[in-house]
């Protein structure tokens, strides 16, 4: 019984000596954990909008595919219902019909994606798509 009780005490007394060495160990490396901490933290909040925004793209695509995206819909109401476009550009001549082409891609697929153009016209409106895939 003698024995039990010295080796349970020998048992507590080592692990207060290893929780007060990791306990300096983290008080020494706190700046280190502290960045390794935020940099899981970026990540998870970069992970979250790339899912967003793929499933922003997946929903515009779907939309095209289903017949549901319609012409002379408003370049507001687009932007609300699929996100910001990645960029918008003048259209080059306005004879056909439209003066601005936003472009969307799948935010996963790297720079070899699927690209959908949205082209509006003078009033802001959908006036044409198209997919092109930029691999080719």
């Amino acid at each position: 019984m003698a024995k039990n009780k010295v080796f349970r005490a020998s048992v507590f007394v080592l692990s207060l000596i290893m929780i007060s060495m990791s306990g300096c160990v983290y008080l020494t490396h706190i700046k280190e954990t502290m960045f390794l901490k935020n940099m899981e933290d970026n990540q998870k909040q970069m992970q979250a909008a790339l899912d967003k925004e793929e499933k922003l793209y997946n929903k515009l695509k779907a939309d095209m595919d289903s017949g549901r995206l319609k012409k002379l819909t408003k370049k507001r109401a687009l932007i609300s219902h699929y996100g910001e476009p990645v960029f918008c550009k003048p259209a080059e001549s306005q004879k056909d019909g439209f003066k601005e082409s936003c472009i969307y891609r799948n935010p996963a697929g790297g720079l070899l994606t699927e690209v959908i153009q949205l082209d509006l016209d003078g009033q802001d409106r959908l006036y044409s798509w198209q997919v092109w895939d930029s691999s080719k």
